[in-house]
């Protein structure tokens, strides 16, 4: 019996803190969410039963594109969040990247992501490689630059209420740097937008489903300091991780 018992709590000891991986890939300098995310998963995500690995690449020097190890990470991941701006992984690290979503895993961005692999006109360090095309491809939208400290109210999209990523989320504050977004890709489901005074309201957080094998993607380009402080938007981003993850 003694045995028996042993072998039962051993059991669910295991299963107890089994739940989905994640991997983080990191690399930009403007939002600090090195430190942000860090915090966002110790506090938020990791009570919940998520593990995760991070791959942090530094803002600048010969290491700002080095995310040694990524490529056997993600096959041990559940979902992948990425935070990167105009960073060029190991080629080896990106083909196992675009690998990941075509077999249909999630895969979560937020803020730079838009703007994750693409050098802007920059040379390429030689055995690494970018992904231009990976925001209106993958994430589903059209990044073309932001405006400046401009105040934008955040609001639900209308039809979107019920969305499992909305369910529980009161009102967000209002946002800067607002990101020029629009328009989505026809697959791309908006959830958020927000809109600068005078100005046509931009995507703030949408949907995307990828490939032949359906990836799961959501995106935000919400993600400044200040936002990481709030209680709704931290309710956002743990919901779109539940979200990924779901089967």
């Amino acid at each position: 019996m003694k045995n028996f018992l042993v072998a039962l709590i051993s059991l669910f000891s295991v299963s107890a803190v089994a739940g989905p991986h994640v991997v983080f890939v990191i690399g930009e300098k403007e939002y600090k969410t090195e430190e942000s995310l860090t915090e966002f998963f110790e506090s938020e995500l990791k009570p919940a039963g998520y593990t995760a690995t991070f791959f942090t690449a530094p803002p600048e020097g010969d290491k700002r594109n080095d995310f040694s190890g990524l490529a056997e990470a993600l096959g041990k991941a559940d979902v992948v969040m990425v935070s990167t701006r105009r960073r060029a992984p190991a080629a080896a690290d990106m083909a196992a990247l675009k690998k990941f979503v075509a077999d249909g895993k999630p895969l979560m961005g937020i803020r730079t992501a838009s703007h994750a692999f693409h050098l802007k006109d920059k040379p390429i360090p030689e055995g690494h490689a970018v992904w231009e095309e990976f925001d209106p491809e993958i994430l589903g939208g059209n990044y073309t630059g932001h405006y400046r400290d401009e105040p934008a109210p955040v609001m639900v999209v209308k039809g979107s209420e019920k969305h499992s990523i909305l369910v529980g989320v009161g009102k967000l504050p209002a946002t800067t740097k607002l990101y020029n977004s629009d328009p989505l890709k026809s697959t791309a489901t908006g959830l958020l937008i927000a809109t600068v005074e005078g100005k046509k309201p931009e995507p703030v957080a949408w949907t995307n489903e990828v490939g032949e094998n359906k990836a799961k993607v959501f995106y935000t380009s919400l993600g400044l300091v200040e936002e990481f402080e709030d209680t709704e938007f931290r309710k956002l981003l743990k919901n779109a991780f539940a979200w990924a993850v779901a089967k």
